[in-house]
């Protein structure tokens, strides 16, 4: 499957797969996810086409590095504040790996 590009991504979609670096990481927090405290992890990814934001939940979160590479299946895109985000779910699938 041919990863989609930032540029063509739209709101209250569900990317099938999607591919790209980390350029920014923000700072880990803790949010209560079914009564229970979760890591979360808001940061930015690039591709050739520009970046978005994207928020990581969970061990993903904990793991993230600036410069990594990272490629997410089946991730909802949806929009806050006039800005695209897209928030790694239960039932998506995301590998990081290194830059080439």
């Amino acid at each position: 499957m041919v990863p989609t590009c930032i540029h063509d991504i739209q709101s209250k979609r569900l990317i099938h797969s999607f591919a790209g670096e980390l350029i920014r990481c923000y700072p880990l927090s803790m949010a209560l996810v079914d009564k229970k405290p979760m890591p979360v992890r808001h940061v930015v990814v690039s591709d050739c086409t520009g970046w978005i934001r994207v928020k990581l939940w969970g061990q993903e979160a904990c793991e993230a590095t600036l410069g990594q590479r990272i490629e997410i299946c089946n991730v909802w895109c949806f929009q806050r504040d006039g800005s695209l985000w897209l928030s790694v779910g239960r039932k998506s699938r995301l590998r990081f790996g290194t830059q080439p």
